[in-house]
């Protein structure tokens, strides 16, 4: 599978630089997919000038408004030839709003900026990158930086001994993934699987070991991948921020599943952990049959 279509989530069509935007260009024109730029508002600020009377007149003069500043982002695009769209919408949460989007649109993948937040920001604040680990259905490439190397490290972490209990077949849509990655924007491939306890302190070290390296082998060469096989010991999330950079990794391709009984509130946290820690990309894949709680229908204006 290639991508054909990704949708952009443009937090602030004003920002610069756009990131998010610069990385998905590099991808769309490697892979040939086309754009849409999505920006979500809930508040408008700066309020349009003159300013209307009627409250819709007001959404809709500074949605027009936010259009004009997607358009014009858009223009150097399509000057290389890319298909670009533009979409506004008046819609809350921003990551309800692009999950919302993904349902209508149907995109192959969502390409968002990423910020880096505190542990404590984490208890107290409804995140979007958080929020769209847990919600969006369709894969998420959340940016770091705007470039993108010629030949992409790409680390996919995996569990083939399913010590999380993992819905089955995820692994291989994570290598799917990578796949897709690489055949889009080129690079290699290594998988790595962060057992839980040191590897090295087990008492039958010996043949635990090489059944998990000839398990993520096993699924390697079922995808037709020449990949790397990586087994360390320790804390996953920790495992993963620390191999990642000590193996240079341009993006990391991760699974979001529930980790325990209690359900949406513990889906990806592994993810959610990484995210703020790693310094590359981070590509978030749901399990089949994985369905969102966010519901189609927006909020209405209340008047």
């Amino acid at each position: 599978m290639t991508f054909e279509s990704i949708l952009v989530a443009v937090r602030d069509p004003s920002e610069k630089p756009q990131v998010a935007l610069r990385k998905a260009a590099l991808i769309a024109q490697r892979c040939g997919a086309s754009l849409t730029l999505f920006h979500a508002f809930s508040n408008p600020s700066p309020l349009p000038d003159p300013l209307p009377s009627d409250p819709t007149k007001i959404l809709a003069a500074f949605a027009k408004q936010r259009r004009a500043e997607l358009r014009a982002l858009a223009r150097p695009l399509r000057a290389k030839r890319l298909r670009v769209h533009c979409e506004v919408a008046w819609d809350f949460p921003p990551a309800h709003a692009i999950v919302r989007r993904v349902l209508a649109d149907k995109p192959d993948l969502v390409v968002a900026a990423s910020r880096r937040h505190s542990r404590i920001a984490r208890w107290f604040l409804n995140n979007s990158d958080w929020e769209l680990i847990r919600e969006c259905p369709c894969p998420v490439w959340f940016v770091k930086g705007g470039g993108l190397a010629k030949k992409p490290r790409v680390l996919t972490a995996v569990d083939p001994m399913h010590a999380r209990a993992k819905p089955a077949g995820l692994d291989d849509k994570l290598v799917r993934a990578a796949r897709d990655v690489v055949g889009c924007v080129g690079g290699e491939i290594a998988l790595i699987h962060i057992a839980e306890r040191d590897v090295r302190a087990w008492p039958f070290d010996a043949p635990v070991k090489p059944i998990s390296v000839a398990a993520i082998e096993r699924l390697a060469r079922r995808h037709g991948v020449a990949a790397q096989a990586l087994l360390e010991g320790g804390d996953p999330a920790e495992g993963l921020v620390r191999n990642a950079a000590k193996r240079r990794a341009d993006v990391l391709v991760m699974g979001a599943v529930s980790r325990s009984g209690h359900g949406r509130a513990h889906i990806g946290g592994t993810a959610e952990a990484v995210i703020d820690a790693v310094g590359c990309d981070v590509f978030v894949v749901k399990p089949r049959g994985f369905k969102t709680s966010v519901t189609r229908k927006a909020p209405r204006l209340a008047i």
